[in-house]
């Protein structure tokens, strides 16, 4: 329920004008009025299905909200693309001519919408064609005040719905996304550091990857926008940002033990270190970027989960130097064959997603061993193989004795 109540007409001013083939009304307006004059039709392919909005995300609407709704910052400027609404029924609105001025003489206008003619259960007569996140909130609620910030605004009147949909596939499917590689690096120079470690130490973690000199990424990673640069150097960069960016997320999610380095310094230190031995021990596959698969994504996250397995073997016994790391990654080397064109059971040639980055991962997890030669993995796959496959009194005894090696392999 909107805090603005007891409105029953609102106006706007506008200039009559065209876009590509059809005459609009544009202007700008408190974002709280456009959201109370117009109504989303949420498509429903059983409840109403000719509507056009896809559901409603709460989070991307509330993430509008709190971007419009934030203070002013000159540092800062924030700005909303156009929100495009159409006039279904004509009787809710009344159109006066005010002026026309400059030399191509622009209609100006006043545009009168009447709020009680709109109002009834599920009735749309102004439709949100574009713009149905940026509105939703805005006109307040019982938790937010309402938006009295100016946006722009494109209003059609008299479109079919027909006719929206199509604007509506136009505007959504034309577009292209911004580079994730790109935007990330963005919101990294905008975020203050002890914000973006505290929220995104992936990455921060994946930047220092990508700046530090040291760093055995350093000069690999694309951070997104044009390349002629890098070209114009004779520098080859074959990994995207947000390849690294979620390879460190994952080494952070799959570890048990890299939180208890409090400090992220401390933490980059050891995905450092895991990435120097994986250059190390595959020297050859990390080289030839061309033939090889380990810098490709499904390389990338990988040994990206397979290092949270590994950086739970050092930490305990405080052996994190790439030398301990090349340890482990030595005995998972020959697990698969890495080149394209790999062929047999070894190869992972046409393999993708997180899927099979799980099971590359594991397979290659399951051939690691402490230096005392125990595979943990290994020994806790064949006790439990052994209990599922046995008769149900030799499963039900040997179950405390398994509990036992499962509660042994977690304190090593």
């Amino acid at each position: 329920m909107s805090k603005l109540t007891g409105i029953n007409e609102i106006v706007l001013m506008a200039v009559e004008t065209k876009n590509l083939d059809t005459i609009c009304y544009r202007g700008s307006a408190p974002l709280a009025q456009l959201a109370m004059l117009s109504q989303a039709d949420v498509f429903d392919q059983d409840a109403n299905p000719k509507g056009l909005q896809r559901d409603l995300s709460p989070k991307h609407a509330s993430e509008a909200y709190e971007y419009c709704h934030r203070p002013v910052d000159s540092e800062h400027p924030r700005a909303y693309p156009e929100v495009v609404i159409n006039v279904r029924d004509k009787k809710v609105i009344e159109i006066e001519e005010v002026e026309s001025a400059g030399e191509d003489r622009l209609r100006q206008v006043r545009i009168r919408f009447f709020l009680e003619k709109m109002r009834g259960p599920d009735k749309v007569s102004v439709s949100r064609v574009d713009g149905n996140h940026r509105l939703f909130y805005v006109a307040g609620d019982e938790h937010r005040d309402p938006v009295l910030a100016e946006g722009p605004f494109q209003i059609q009147v008299g479109l079919t719905q027909e006719q929206e949909a199509s604007l509506f596939v136009d505007i959504n499917s034309n577009q292209k996304g911004l580079n994730s590689s790109h935007l990330h690096i963005l919101k990294h120079r905008l975020t203050p550091e002890e914000m973006e470690i505290k929220d995104h130490p992936e990455r921060w973690i994946a930047k220092k990857l990508t700046d530090d000199a040291a760093s055995p990424w350093h000069g690999l990673i694309h951070e997104g926008g044009a390349k002629k640069g890098a070209r114009t150097q004779g520098l080859t960069r074959p990994v995207n940002f947000a390849s690294i960016e979620t390879g460190v997320a994952r080494t952070l999610a799959k570890s048990q033990y890299i939180d208890d380095l409090t400090r992220i310094e401390a933490q980059y230190g050891v995905i450092r270190n895991y990435w120097a031995a994986v250059k190390s021990v595959f020297s050859k596959e990390w080289a030839d970027v061309k033939n090889y698969l380990l810098l490709k994504n499904i390389g990338v996250l990988s040994l990206s989960i397979l290092g949270g397995t590994i950086v739970d073997r050092c930490i305990p016994r405080g052996t994190v130097s790439p030398q301990d790391m090349a340890y482990y990654l030595r005995q998972a080397r020959g697990v698969f064959d890495w080149h394209k064109d790999a062929s047999g059971d070894r190869s992972l040639a046409g393999m993708s997603g997180n899927r099979a980055a799980l099971i590359i991962a594991g397979q290659m997890a399951a051939q690691l061993s402490d230096p005392s030669g125990t595979s943990v993995i290994r020994d806790l796959e064949e006790k439990l193989i052994q209990q599922s496959s046995g008769a149900g009194g030799e499963g039900a005894s040997a179950g405390p004795q398994l509990s036992a090696d499962i509660a042994g392999a977690v304190a090593r």
